[in-house]
């Protein structure tokens, strides 16, 4: 009841075929709404339910963690955004290719972390502002992959319950790029280390407090998330690896 007419719904799936997806089409539909889908199977229920229909044009996805349609998705929506803001983002795809390529060369660091998460029983994943959607997802990816017990939480919620289930036998990973965050986070994490936990730094700045650091390069504040999910999406594929998930 709440969308108006001329309001425009963006649907997002991998597959085109997700039931809630799909009544949300329907109920916007019947409002007289447009409907834009980013899918990746264009054959799909949703795409010939769509007004118009963006594909993510990353190839099929073979296992049920999204992980290249993730990116796929999130580079279509900083296009989508830049367009309606004229050009206010401006990114560099090809300097957002080279580092994602960058990532994906340096994986030793990342398989040697994967081997101490083995038997690891919980991981929390903390992201503050546009972070924190990368960490849910991150936390998501880990559950799927690994079979761990992951958490995504908010860097400002961390005083409000999360806290009292840090102790040594957990693991956080911190997404704390070099932005405006950067020193709120860098304060949880230091609350959450002298709380005994081990601490893995996803950031393109080294510190004291990350037991394990996986850099990124620096980028614009606002393209951050298209990188950083890299190195965990590969934390969580190594780990499932050495789990034998």
């Amino acid at each position: 009841d709440d969308i108006e007419p001329d309001s425009t719904l963006v649907a997002i799936s991998q597959s085109g075929e997700s039931a809630d997806v799909l009544e949300a089409v329907k109920i916007a539909k019947e409002s007289n709404a447009n409907v834009l889908s980013i899918v990746n199977h264009l054959n799909s229920s949703l795409s010939q339910e769509s007004s118009l229909v963006i594909g993510l044009n990353c190839g099929p996805e073979i296992g049920v963690a999204a992980t290249k349609s993730f990116t796929s998705q999130l580079a279509i929506l900083y296009k989508i955004t830049d367009k309606l803001c004229n050009g206010c983002i401006n990114p560099d795809w090809e300097n957002i290719s080279s580092i994602i390529s960058q990532v994906l060369s340096n994986q030793s660091k990342i398989k040697e972390i994967a081997k101490d998460l083995k038997d690891v029983t919980d991981i929390y994943v903390l992201g503050r502002g546009i972070h924190l959607p990368i960490a849910r997802e991150a936390a998501l990816k880990l559950k799927e992959l690994s079979y761990i017990h992951a958490e995504g939480i908010a860097g400002g919620e961390l005083k409000h319950g999360p806290l009292a289930l840090m102790d040594s036998n957990v693991y956080v990973i911190i997404i704390n790029p070099n932005d405006s965050t950067y020193n709120d986070t860098l304060n949880s994490a230091n609350e959450i280390k002298a709380r005994g936990a081990k601490i893995i730094g996803i950031s393109d700045k080294e510190s004291d407090v990350y037991d394990y650091w996986v850099e990124i390069p620096p980028i614009a504040e606002s393209l951050y998330p298209i990188i950083e999910i890299i190195p965990i999406q590969l934390l969580a594929y190594y780990s499932a690896l050495e789990k034998k998930t």
